[in-house]
């Protein structure tokens, strides 16, 4: 049970510290499986906890162009990473390192704290 609520924390810590959630990949490119598989089994969760926050999803038809996920914070700051043939738990990590960037950015810094440490929901 505990796993699971901590596997639900980062999720909901989202909204308050990431503004958007935005995913450009090619979809039938062998290099965007795992962001792929994020999408189909994350997505409903993300919304369902940030109903607020946009989390886009943008299909590109170069199959050259690598998979990239962008977080916009407050003040227009904005990050990325690349997540080419990463797997579906990877790119989960990469959007938890975006979580984590967000909250070190001036003015933003929200995490709720659980069993009284906020590094325990990333």
């Amino acid at each position: 049970v505990a796993e699971r609520e901590r596997e639900m924390a980062w999720r909901a810590a989202m909204g308050p510290t990431i503004q958007e959630l935005r995913i450009l990949l090619n979809p039938s490119a062998t290099q965007s499986t795992g962001v792929t598989s994020f999408i189909n089994n994350q997505y409903t969760f993300i919304k369902a906890l940030n109903p607020s926050m946009p989390f886009l999803v943008r299909e590109s038809s170069d199959s050259s162009h690598a998979p990239v996920i962008y977080a916009r914070y407050a003040f227009g700051e904005e990050r990325s990473r690349d997540v080419s043939n990463m797997s579906e738990k990877e790119v989960t990590e990469a959007v938890k390192g975006l979580l984590a960037d967000g909250t070190t950015l001036p003015g933003i810094g929200f995490l709720p704290i659980i069993d009284g440490s906020p590094k325990d929901i990333i």
